[in-house]
């Protein structure tokens, strides 16, 4: 079964986040599953272009104390200069810890999923959509 995961980031005028199709064997997978199959097929698109790459991990994964560490400092960026070939392992923690945190929604079979050991049956046709959530000024 083929399925296709789009990261969305709102705001963007385009999206930095490669659609990622996923060859599985069965129809249903847990949400764990899901984003390491995802978070491993995004860097294997992007690795040509180590800068993107790492741009685009930290848009769609990086959480809201990284962001308030980095306002601390008066301004917010991604790492500068060429950076290290992304480890695959540490990035797919690190969003595992980003989607517990809510710092990213997971939309697949028909619905929003909560937990990363919810087992979700997909669709065909239907794609599964991991979408930024951004705080609202105020709280």
């Amino acid at each position: 079964m083929l399925v296709e995961v789009r990261g969305k980031v709102p705001g963007r005028s385009r999206d930095d986040i490669p659609v990622a199709l996923l060859e599985l064997a069965e129809e249903r997978i847990a949400v764990a599953a899901l984003i390491e199959r995802a978070v491993e097929e995004q860097i294997r698109l992007m690795e040509a272009d180590r800068v993107r790459c790492r741009a685009m991990l930290d848009r769609q994964y990086l959480s809201a104390d990284e962001i308030r560490a980095q306002a601390a400092g008066g301004v917010i960026r991604l790492p500068a200069g060429e950076p290290a070939a992304p480890d695959v392992a540490s990035e797919v923690a690190k969003a595992r810890r980003a989607f517990e945190r809510g710092v990213f929604a997971v939309f697949a079979g028909g619905r929003q999923v909560e937990r990363l050991d919810e087992v979700v049956t997909l669709r065909i046709g239907e794609p599964v959509l991991f979408l930024r959530l951004t705080p609202l000024v105020g709280g």
